[in-house]
């Protein structure tokens, strides 16, 4: 039942992830002319799509942990005790008060003209819900609270970050078609940037995370959620190497107008492909972790 909870938690945070990610990049990388709204309806292909991952996986996750809360599958074919854990438990009420998230963000993206201000705050909210659903429900009082929003601020640092990827793994055939690599290097710039912050913002929340959860060196080294948080601290790693290599070195080319910059595109376009797959391979981390014991509980 464990690898089918954690399945479950890692395909609904990635979609919800990305859909976060993908409608916040207009917001900090906003790409003006005709590659823009080439590229803007290509995302909102993308974005309709994740809207309706994000709910179904979230119908499936929601299944997974009542299936591990009750130890019985057959639980799931019982409407009563499904309708008993979304009203009786601060598990259910954040599970039922996202599944209504979930079906307005997709009412919304399936529109003809959906606005993408509120479809950018619905899918924040359901994003950050998260949180309050995960390990911070071991602490109780101010801590309790100071652990959700270190959550919740995780949680948006990495959306921004792998769906900005998906953003600019869209966008960069638009760019190169137009033939604006000039702008291909100022929108990876913008990335960039907000980059910078979202690292800081993992940096910081995943200490204070791991202060809570872990605890000390022995829980790290001596069990399997340490194990797998090293595993993810090392895809993170190397996601901030490329990124970092990105910026270093493709950008500058990318700036200075290159005699081959389809080269140089593509160069970025595989780099980045890979970034966003090892951020995959972190949330797959992360929904293992979210189904496992931490240190701090046992």
């Amino acid at each position: 039942m464990l690898a089918v909870l954690a399945a479950t938690r890692f395909v609904h945070f990635a979609a919800a992830a990305l859909l976060f990610g993908l409608l916040a990049f207009p917001v900090y990388a906003p790409v003006p002319g005709e590659a823009g709204r080439r590229a803007a309806k290509t995302a909102g292909k993308a974005v309709r799509i994740l809207a309706i991952a994000s709910l179904a996986t979230a119908v499936l996750a929601l299944g997974a942990a009542i299936t591990n809360m009750t130890g019985q599958i057959a639980t799931l074919a019982d409407p009563a005790t499904i309708l008993d854990i979304l009203r009786g438990t601060g598990f259910g009420q954040t599970w039922g008060v996202r599944l209504i998230l979930g079906i307005l963000i997709v009412l919304l993206a399936l529109r003809a003209r959906p606005d993408d201000r509120l479809l950018t705050i619905l899918a924040t909210l359901f994003l950050i819900s998260i949180a309050y659903s995960g390990h911070s429900r071991m602490q109780s009082g101010a801590l309790r609270w100071a652990h959700i929003f270190a959550d919740a601020l995780h949680l948006m640092a990495a959306g921004a970050w792998i769906g900005g990827l998906l953003a600019l793994i869209l966008l960069i055939p638009r760019l190169a078609k137009s033939g604006r690599e000039g702008a291909a290097a100022g929108v990876l710039h913008q990335f960039s940037g907000m980059g910078y912050f979202a690292v800081a913002v993992l940096i910081l929340t995943g200490l204070f995370k791991s202060w809570l959860l872990v605890v000390n060196l022995q829980g790290l080294l001596s069990t399997p959620y340490g194990w797998t948080l090293m595993v993810k601290l090392a895809l993170f790693a190397g996601m901030g190497a490329l990124a970092l290599s990105n910026r270093l070195w493709i950008t500058p080319a990318l700036s200075s107008r290159p005699a081959d910059p389809s080269l140089w595109l593509g160069r970025l376009r595989l780099q980045v492909s890979v970034e966003l797959g090892l951020g995959l391979l972190v949330l797959a981390a992360v929904g293992l972790m979210g189904a496992m014991e931490p240190p701090a509980s046992l």
